[in-house]
């Protein structure tokens, strides 16, 4: 659960003051360092989409609302996918055959969040949030490079992406996690 709730604080990130494009894919490297120093290393792909969507309003207008997905697919040393859509978190863990569903319900603002990052250098960036402080990189094209925080349980979390490529084909269906109808369901 450690590393969903990194992935998810990750995900929120995402929306801070920092431009990205409507979808990416990557390779990412993820370590995460427990307070006794022990070190899970983690390696999988990323896809991200923006979607925007057109809701009307009470009052008779239109509203513009941007929701994130990202789907996380880990291939070592374990088989999972992660889905968010920052709301709902689902996990589909191959190895065990399983699918988890939780409910996100330590939510960030994420306008304050954008509010609060601020440039370090022309590639680097903080932003303080509810006591945790991200140092986000980017590369020379401003395409995102590395993420390093210390989550709410102590946690130290880098992730590295490589191969970035921003705006990607990325269809809505691809960010869904999939699983044999066959695997347990648990509810979070």
């Amino acid at each position: 659960m450690k590393y969903f709730l990194s992935l998810f604080l990750f995900s929120l990130l995402l929306n801070a003051d920092i431009l990205l494009p409507e979808t990416f894919t990557t390779d990412f490297e993820q370590t995460i360092t427990n307070e006794k120093e022990k070190v899970i290393k983690y390696e999988g792909k990323v896809l991200f989409k923006n979607i925007k969507e057109i809701l009307s309003t009470p009052e008779g207008g239109d509203e513009t609302y941007t929701r994130s997905l990202f789907k996380w697919t880990y291939s070592s040393p374990t088989q999972k996918e992660v889905c968010t859509n920052g709301v709902e978190l689902t996990v589909v863990d191959h190895d065990l055959e399983q699918v988890s569903h939780y409910l996100i319900n330590d939510g960030i603002d994420l306008e304050q969040v954008m509010k609060l990052a601020k440039p370090l250098t022309t590639t680097d960036y903080k932003a303080t949030y509810k006591d945790i402080e991200y140092l986000i990189s980017m590369d020379k094209n401003q395409h995102l490079k590395k993420i390093v925080y210390v989550d709410s349980l102590d946690n130290k979390v880098k992730i590295v992406f490589k191969n970035m490529n921003y705006n990607s084909l990325v269809k809505e269906q691809e960010l869904e996690c999939n699983a044999p109808a066959e695997y347990d369901i648990i509810e979070g």
